[in-house]
């Protein structure tokens, strides 16, 4: 995914209300719609954990909604 200025939007922060954030707090993964950077997007993400199990990051995959 790229910004509007064509730099690759690496380590954006979840939307801290937003449904994504959600189930990665509670253990889990979302897949759904989400606005990133104010355009819509079919998303999926899933917790990346370390050997002990923490939550340590997010995996992401998106496509932007075409209509």
């Amino acid at each position: 995914m790229q910004k509007d200025d064509g730099s690759r939007a690496i380590g954006t922060v979840l939307d801290p209300k937003g449904k994504a954030i959600a189930a990665i707090r509670g253990g889990g993964a979302f897949y759904g719609e989400v606005d990133i950077l104010g355009k819509p997007y079919i998303t999926g993400y899933e917790p990346i954990r370390d050997p002990g199990g923490k939550i340590i990051g997010v995996y992401y995959v998106g496509y932007i909604k075409t209509q």
